[in-house]
């Protein structure tokens, strides 16, 4: 399997890693680890770990959830996660683009050697106008990661959980420098808490309920001719069968992150089942 330059030893990786991972488990088998997605500067938020189980294996992740600085992983999480000597790709994101490139050249000096790369998570600008995320968005933050990173790091894109738009997206993602695209990131959703005095929480929905639309829109991604990046499927994967349904729409690896939050382990042992399964078009 290839992302770019990258060799993957497995069609599984482990996304938003938890910074200490389990005892046990073979991560080492994995395809690749994403750390979880980062700023610049600590983003505070209402939540330190705003997630909450919808059902059995649906989850929602709050909005407003604190986010670590880019700062704090490379000095407190990073060695760790590169201790299983598998490819280690930092999970980014910013409000805008000048955010995107400071962080871009703050990982491109401080670990730019180390790291195989970046996740560009893409998520709606915010801002008081409310700019709408557009194709020309994620190609002018995907080409400054890229100005800063260099031609050999890998650029995955994240993008979002939109199948009548996710097309243009990718091109956006495709023109401005990318390795890879990712479908897709959270699923917009409210969760209501059972005290109703209780304000609802704003989140995005991961695992069993986002995977049919994260499906169709790798196939979107993988059935236009003008798009040639490959693409890494996530969400709502738990068993292998699950990695098997994304190969065959065209995804050439996925990504667990629901299911290892449930169940830690489940990548590294889905990782063992599935070495041996290689992508369709390949």
């Amino acid at each position: 399997m290839q992302l770019g330059p990258l060799t993957l030893q497995s069609p599984v990786c482990l996304a938003a890693a938890p910074w200490q991972l389990p005892a046990g488990p073979a991560y080492d088998r994995l395809g690749a680890i994403f750390t979880r997605t980062v700023t610049m500067e600590p983003k505070p938020g209402l939540y330190e770990e705003g997630i909450w189980q919808v059902n059995e294996q649906t989850l929602l992740n709050a909005t407003n959830m604190h986010t670590e600085s880019a700062e704090i992983l490379v000095q407190e999480h990073l060695p760790h996660l590169l201790s299983y000597g598998v490819p280690v790709l930092v999970s980014i994101t910013a409000p805008g683009i000048p955010g995107f490139r400071k962080i871009a050249r703050f990982l491109a000096r401080e670990v730019g050697s180390q790291i195989a790369g970046v996740e560009v998570y893409i998520t709606q600008p915010d801002t008081e106008k409310g700019a709408e995320l557009n194709a020309k968005f994620v190609r002018e933050a995907t080409q400054a990661v890229r100005n800063e990173l260099g031609p050999e790091s890998v650029i995955l894109v994240k993008l979002p959980p939109w199948p009548e738009h996710i097309r243009g997206l990718g091109l956006g993602a495709q023109e401005g420098g990318a390795t890879a695209l990712a479908a897709t990131n959270l699923l917009k959703a409210l969760h209501l808490p059972e005290n109703a005095a209780d304000m609802p929480v704003a989140g995005g929905l991961s695992g069993e309920a986002l995977r049919p639309v994260a499906l169709r829109c790798v196939w979107e991604l993988t059935h236009d001719a003008r798009i040639t990046l490959p693409v890494v499927g996530t969400g709502g994967v738990f068993t292998a069968g699950h990695v098997t349904d994304y190969l065959r729409c065209g995804a050439v690896a996925v990504q667990v992150a629901s299911g290892e939050w449930l169940e830690p382990g489940l990548s590294a042992r889905l990782a063992a089942e599935c070495g041996h399964l290689v992508p369709v078009n390949s």
